[in-house]
């Protein structure tokens, strides 16, 4: 669309910066989602299938891709490709600063903190958990897995456990500290961000609703938790690197966000919301909030207290053992304050320890209350008007004092209570009594069986993993389960219901439970009280078991080495007792696989055994491994006995040749170099010292191969030697081939090229041994596959097929460099230097064609070069499609960059081109399928798969291009083939030949801008080229003619007809209409886009469109028609082309000309039509007459709204005397300017000059009511019609317009003006149409009339009192016209009466 609308820009798609292109890309992906996300509702497109999260969620997924792992996979690809012009840092760098920096990370953090929508804004806190965790995966930004400090990061695609070991580039130290800064600002920027997104959730007031608010604070506190130890994590590693400034910006908001946690948990009271508020708004919300805030209180524990164990020596042996195995486990995913090295002034151990305790303290309230004790309310307001000051922590207090106004009170306020039970019960005389007088505790809020059990789990795990917290987390929760919720008989409890009591309960035994099996129980001397709350639970033979338990495992812990040991070897014993006879059975198989495999290793055959490269060395392995040959030889398929005795050549080659020497087939003579066909004598030695030798071949094989040669009668020995000689022949030319391929010198592998391109020439109808076997079978496939996907060259791509076949050798040759042939070493040059690329005359494809060529100048068979061109061609083909059917192949897809890369360069230096050729070039733009994969939205694929297919995505496109800058070159440069270029590329832009959407853009981009402005025969052979297109797009519209009418009719029964078909006449009707529509849709614009640079041919499409039966193809040129005539009017001037036009449209072309110059007005409110245009229009009409010899005011139609209001009024009767179709839509072209004055009927401002233009609804009902039909001609009848017709269009002339009109003209009739024929016939009309003006007409109107006088004009008279009459009973409605006929005159009343007396 782009070449239609301007010709003037010209794009280049040949050589653009390669990090830019990329840069566009993935920026135009994320775009794409974002504006998505953004524009998302906020609810579920389909409830069924996934919830809101889920699709927010699938909408952001290309959001991660791109920022976590497309970004620098292609930073890596673009510095491999262009080592010379990007540097793999400045890659890297400038992705994540136009990804990350300035895109993803601002527009996440915005949505997070600002959007409507609580769901949008959950999916956005999520998104940056997403990041972290995928930016820690190999070869991403944060990259955790690799150790290789080179490949680490985006600068390496990572090195995880299963992967093959890759060589390291080399690594300053300069540039190491380099990255690691980068790397460090990275993380900080990616957690500020994320600590930045939670805080506004977390105030209060973010929603109007109490449960939107909790929703999002909700997921506020999911966030924080999520962030806290990467944070903690991080401002470590700063303060261990002496950077304190770093580490003090993230701690500031990490203490905020704590702050507006536990703000959110402890100080809903005191800030209005309080408990009842949450309670009534709904209590499910509120209680995922706080059991979201209980787990946030745990992880601020578990990072706010030591690790070590108490009474135990840092260094001891009994300290390192207990935990030896879980910091292993744990260490990644866990912090203490034991990883924060000492030293910030601001960030202490000390002032985190008190928060820790604190919290600690509150967690054991919940337990042991069920809820939290209730705070005095004056530290509450103390402590909401602290929290609520700002987070600047200015004014010389430290950042923790807010916090710890918030948790002192709420602590403070168990521990009276917990004191207060410790001293009663001590007066009770009891040894360790705890009595609680529950009834006498007031709570601020209680907690819901899911929020307990969250608190229960807290408190065990605290018990486990901080040993510290060991003692009093076991005595809160024995104490709770002594007196457990529900009383002593499990009843309801407040808030909680039976049920939930009785889990509750235990759920309380089993933590005891499990406590006492911890060897800490007995270390810390609570394990008394723990079994006394089990056996007062009635679980007293559990708790002695779980105690033995604990007091044996303690035991193990502290004994020698011998006890350990003892112990260690009763569970291996016990583990293994299985003495079945399955299993038995099952242990001597396996033992006999290890055995025969053992021994075959040993023997070093079979699997073989590979010699050193020292000579010493593989002697030394092959001596010791003489003793491990069987004693006896192997069977081989001959019966005949060997002749070759067993010495150290024997043994020589067993060895280097893995064992494949045993079993040789003695009767292949090729297989023992010959040894059988030729024979060796020693002469004498001469006077230099030398033995002469004389080799002579067997006069057998002489024989048979002069027989074989001259084509006579072989014998059946004679019939072997010829078979042996094939394949000794295809063995003899793999191994040259494997040898130029593999060769170190580039002069030898060029050599090594040359003969075997001769040799596959000459040896035809010879099989490819097993080592090429593969690529002729590929070229044979890919042969086959054009043939299917071609049928316009179908006979000469199965001339092709068939040569394939008969020269296998050199269809073997030319898709050789196109199979996979594992991993090889680069071939090097003679100085050692690794060679990168070949030149494309120096190829093995291309010597094959070169040989191709230069035989088919002297040859019968000089079709033979086309045919091997169509093979290769069709090998690189299949090649690129094999990679986009495998995209995570990268073999596949190096091999498939690299021929589609090598392609062009290859077939310019190809002596000819074949028309066939070119097709299969352009085969290359089919790519939909990948494009498809890559933009589909799966839930099951996983970011790294998804990643995969949009880089196939981009590289399939990259092949593309290629293929369409193949097709520009042999334009440009082949003047053979121009034609067929051009046809080719044509046929893509059209879309005949398949191809992705952006692929068919540049197509059309490089025929419009770069291929038709080349000369005046490019730009001939590209109109003949599209108007082959466009007359085979007429072609198949015809043929399918009958067939969408049908579907249509189908349709249409089906679903109701629409009331405004004029404004879906260009929509399709059907499903079949809308895929020939789409089908012809591309040749249309094509066509169209030249039509803007050659005016002439518009006739063409013109008379396509018009022929019979090609509907669709008229439908496609309407509707890109605004295009054409916006673009032909810049170019040429609208009056210009319009009378241009007019002249080439035949009178079976005037629907299409009606079109073109209705699309050639403005559309916009602001502009109107221009004079010349307007003058051209009537030129128009006055030089084509219709039948009968008048007028026709179609051809002035679009320019009514620029004509002036005057001139109108005098061109009235003519839309008028018009069709129905004609009439409305000159009204609509008359009022489309002038939508402000809809209501309005307008003055001209200087009477004695008119200016203005259009005419509005209003002005159009008053002049057709003042319309003076019979001086014009026209019936009555069509004059009353068209007012009939403007009342029933009520989107036009609804009950405002109505109205203004009817208004305007009563007013004019106070003034001395006489009211219209048809005015009292329009007021009856509008009664029965319109109910809301009812009350107008009864008030208003019809008292104006009677006031003017209307009585004394007869038929305005009859029609008033009609009218009155109608709404003079509507009184149920509260609207009666019985005032306006009061207000009549004596006489006029009595007249009324007597005509209609009152009932």
């Amino acid at each position: 669309n782009a070449a239609i609308e301007s010709d003037s820009s010209k794009v280049d798609i040949e050589e653009e910066s390669p990090l830019l292109l990329a840069l566009d890309d993935l920026e135009s992906r994320l775009v794409t989602s974002l504006n998505e996300f953004k524009s998302h509702s906020g609810r579920a497109s389909n409830p069924s299938v996934a919830n809101i999260h889920d699709e927010l969620a699938s909408i952001l997924r290309p959001v991660v891709e791109v920022a976590c792992h497309a970004g620098p996979s292609t930073a890596r690809a673009l510095a491999s490709n262009y080592p010379h012009l990007l540097n793999l840092d400045l890659c890297v760098d400038e992705i994540y600063t136009s990804i990350n920096t300035k895109l993803v990370l601002p527009v996440v953090l915005e949505s997070a903190q600002s959007d409507i929508v609580p769901a949008k804004r959950a999916a956005s806190l999520a998104l940056f958990h997403t990041l972290h965790v995928e930016w820690q995966k190999p070869g991403s930004y944060l990259d955790t897995t690799t150790n290789v400090p080179s490949l680490a990061g985006p600068y390496g695609p990572g090195i995880g456990s299963g992967g093959g070991a890759i060589s390291a580039p080399p690594f300053s130290a300069v540039e190491a500290h380099r990255r690691t800064q980068i790397r460090a600002a990275r993380k900080a920027e990616l957690l500020r961000r994320w600590v930045q997104s939670a805080i506004p959730n977390l105030a209060p007031g973010t929603f109007t609703s109490t449960t939107l608010d909790a929703a999002a604070a909700g997921r506020g506190v999911l966030s924080a938790s999520a962030a806290l130890k990467p944070c903690l994590r991080y401002m470590a590693e700063r303060i261990g690197s002496a950077d304190d400034a770093g580490a003090l910006r993230l701690f500031l908001p990490v203490m905020r966000m704590i702050e507006g946690v536990l703000g959110r948990l402890f100080l809903e009271r005191s800030r209005g919301g309080g408990n009842e508020m949450m309670e009534e708004g709904d209590n499910k919300t509120a209680d995922s909030l706080r059991a979201s805030c209980i787990k946030f209180l745990e992880i601020v524990v578990l990072c706010f207290s030591n690790r070590a164990l108490p009474g135990l020596a840092a260094g001891s042996q009994a300290a390192l053992r207990m935990q030896k195995k879980g910091d292993a486990k744990t260490s990644a995913n866990d912090f203490s304050l034991e990883d924060l090295p000492p030293g910030h002034p601001i960030i202490t151990r000390e002032g985190l320890e008190e928060i820790g305790e604190y919290c600690f303290s509150t967690l054991r309230g919940l337990v042991l209350l069920g809820g939290q004790a209730a705070i005095d309310p004056n530290l509450l307001l103390a402590a909401a008007a602290s929290s609520s000051v700002g987070s600047d922590f200015m004014g010389g207090s430290s950042p923790l004092t807010q916090i710890l106004d918030i948790l002192k009170p709420a602590a403070l306020a168990f521990l009276k209570v917990e004191s207060a039970a410790e001293k009663a019960g001590a007066e009770s005389g009891e040894k360790g009594s705890f009595v609680l007088d529950r009834s006498s505790i007031e709570l601020d809020f209680g907690l819901s069986q899911k929020s307990y059990s969250l608190s229960i789990n807290a408190v065990q795990m605290l018990a486990t993993k901080r040993p510290v917290f060991f003692k009093d987390s076991s005595t809160c929760l024995a104490r709770r389960t002594i007196d457990p919720p529900g009383g002593a008989l499990g009843g309801a409890d407040g808030s909680l219901t039976k049920a939930a009591v009785t889990g509750i309960r235990t759920h309380l035994r089993s933590s005891c439970l499990t406590l006492l099996r911890n060897f800490l129980s007995v270390t810390s001397g609570c394990w008394e009280v723990i079994a006394d709350a089990l056996n007062q639970s009635g679980m007293k033979a559990q708790a002695d078991r779980a105690l033995q338990s604990s007091r044996q495992q303690l035991n193990l812990m502290q004994g020698g080495r011998a006890a350990r040991n003892r112990a260690a070897v009763f569970y291996e014993w016990d583990a293994s007792a299985d003495n079945s006879r399955a299993a038995k059975r099952l242990r001597d198989t396996d033992d006999a696989e290890t055995r025969v495999r053992a021994a075959k290793m040993a023997r070093g055959l079979g699997s073989g055994i590979q010699l050193p490269t020292s000579m010493v060395d593989a002697c030394e392995l092959v001596l010791l491994n003489l003793e491990n040959l069987p004693p006896k030889r192997p069977p081989v398929a001959s019966s005949t006995q060997r002749k070759h005795p067993i010495d150290l050549d024997f043994v020589m080659d067993a060895v280097i040749t893995n064992g494949a020497s045993l079993s040789i087939d003695e009767n292949h003579w090729y297989d023992r170099d010959g040894g059988d066909a030729w024979t060796m004598v020693e002469g004498d030695v001469g006077e230099d010292g030398k033995r002469a030798l004389t080799f002579t071949m067997n006069s057998k094989v002489l024989e048979a191969a002069e027989k074989s040669t001259q084509g006579a009668a072989l014998g059946d020995s004679e019939k072997a030697f010829a078979e042996q000689s094939k394949l000794a022949a295809s063995k003899a030319f793999s191994r040259v081939l494997m040898a130029s391929s593999n060769a170190r010198s580039e002069a030898v592998a060029d050599f090594g090229k040359q003969l075997a391109a001769r040799l596959a020439w000459t040896l035809k109808g010879v099989k490819p041994s097993n080592e090429i076997e593969k690529a002729n079978e590929m070229a044979v496939e890919a042969t086959e596959n054009s043939l299917k996907r071609s049928t316009e060259s179908e006979e000469a791509l199965a001339g092709s097929l068939e040569f394939a076949l008969d020269y296998p050798l050199v269809s073997s040759c030319l898709a050789f460099d196109l199979v996979p042939k594992g991993s090889t070493a680069q071939p090097r040059d003679d100085a050692g230097s690794t060679i990168i690329s070949a030149s494309s005359t120096s190829s093995l494809s291309m010597r094959i064609l070169n040989e191709a060529y230069v035989c088919s100048l002297n040859s019968e068979n000089k079709e033979n070069y086309e045919k091997a061109l169509d093979v290769f061609v069709s090998s690189v083909v299949n090649a690129c499609d094999l990679s986009n059917k495998m995209p995570g192949d990268n073999e596949k897809k190096r091999i498939a960059n690299t021929a589609a890369s090598s392609l062009p360069h290859q077939l310019a230096a190809a002596p000819s081109i074949t028309g066939t050729a070119l097709s299969l070039v352009g085969s290359l733009c089919d790519i939909d399928e990948i494009s498809k994969k890559a933009t589909a939205k799966s839930s099951k694929q996983t970011i790294a798969e998804s990643a995969t297919l949009h880089a196939a995505k981009a590289a399939a496109e990259k092949r593309a291009t290629a293929a369409l800058l193949i097709l520009r070159d042999v334009a440009f440069q082949r003047d053979a083939m121009r034609g067929a270029a051009v046809d080719c590329a044509v046929s893509i832009a059209a879309g005949r030949l398949p191809g992705s959407a952006p692929i068919e853009d540049k197509a059309l981009k490089l025929v419009m801008n770069v291929i038709f402005p080349k000369n005046s025969d490019c730009a001939d052979k590209v109109v003949e080229s599209a108007t082959k297109e466009l007359e085979l797009a007429t072609r198949f519209s015809i043929d399918n003619n009958e067939k969408i009418a049908k579907a249509n009719e189908a349709h249409s029964k089906k679903k109701e007809k629409p009331r405004h078909s004029a404004k879906a006449a260009l929509l399709p009707q059907s499903d079949e209409e809308k895929i020939a529509l789409d089908r012809v849709r591309k040749p249309v614009v094509l066509f169209m886009a030249l039509c803007v640079r050659r005016p002439e041919i518009i006739k063409a499409i013109m008379e396509m469109s018009c022929r019979e039966g090609a509907d669709v193809l008229a439908k496609a040129v309407r509707t890109n028609m605004p295009k054409l005539t916006k673009a032909a009017s810049v170019k040429h001037g609208a009056a210009n082309i319009a009378l241009r036009v007019s002249d080439m449209a035949s009178e079976r072309e005037t629907p299409l000309l009606l079109s073109f110059l209705d699309n050639l007005a403005p559309v916009t409110d602001k502009s109107l039509p221009s004079q010349e245009l307007i003058d051209a229009c009537h030129e128009i009409q006055t030089n084509r007459p219709d039948a009968e010899g008048k007028t026709d005011s179609r051809y002035i139609i679009p320019v009514v709204s620029g004509m002036k209001r005057d001139q109108l009024v005098h061109k009235l009767p003519e839309f008028v005397r018009g069709s129905d179709d004609i009439f409305k839509s000159s009204l609509r072209r008359m009022a489309e300017k002038l939508g402000r004055y809809v209501l309005i009927f307008r003055d001209e401002p200087d009477p004695l000059e008119t200016t203005l233009r259009g005419m509005s609804s209003c002005e159009q009902m008053v002049h057709l009511h003042h319309l003076d039909f019979h001086a014009v001609g026209i019936p009555q009848k069509r004059y009353l019609d068209v007012i009939r017709l403007c009342l029933e269009d009520d989107e036009v002339f609804n009950d405002r317009v109505v109205q203004a009109a009817l208004d305007h003209m009563s007013g004019k009739f106070l003034e001395g003006e006489s009211l219209p024929l048809a005015y009292m016939r329009t007021i009856i009309l509008t009664c029965s149409k319109h109910e809301s003006l009812h009350s107008w007409i009864c008030h208003v109107l019809l008292p104006r009339l009677v006031e003017g006088s209307v009585y004394t004009d007869k038929r305005q008279w009859e029609g008033w009192m009609r009218c009155a009459k109608m709404l003079e009973n509507t009184r149920d409605h509260g609207v009666s016209s019985l005032e306006a006929i009061q207000k009549l005159p004596e006489e006029q009343l009595k007249m009324y009466r007597a005509k209609y007396p009152q009932k």
